[in-house]
């Protein structure tokens, strides 16, 4: 997981800082539990399912915080775990 850095957000009103902050938290932890249910599927745990979305709040949560992790990072391949 990656730390949530201000830099180049400066000039933004909070509200918008903590939607960010919270967009980020969310790609972080969905990612990283799709990454640990796409490993542990590689080691004969078939049964074992992604994440799956509280709501279509917390779906578009995700993207947002997948874009600003690219915006942050661009050189960085942030894309979603593949859910085969």
């Amino acid at each position: 997981m990656s730390c949530f850095d201000l830099s180049g957000f400066q000039g933004l009103p909070v509200g918008v800082v903590i939607k960010y902050r919270q967009d980020w938290a969310t790609f972080d932890r969905i990612q990283a539990y799709n990454s640990n249910v796409s490993t542990l599927r590689g080691n004969s745990k078939p049964g074992l399912t992604y994440y799956t979305y509280a709501s279509g709040d917390e779906q578009m949560s995700f993207v947002n915080g997948q874009l600003l992790h690219v915006r942050r990072y661009p050189g960085v391949n942030w894309n979603a775990v593949e859910k085969n």
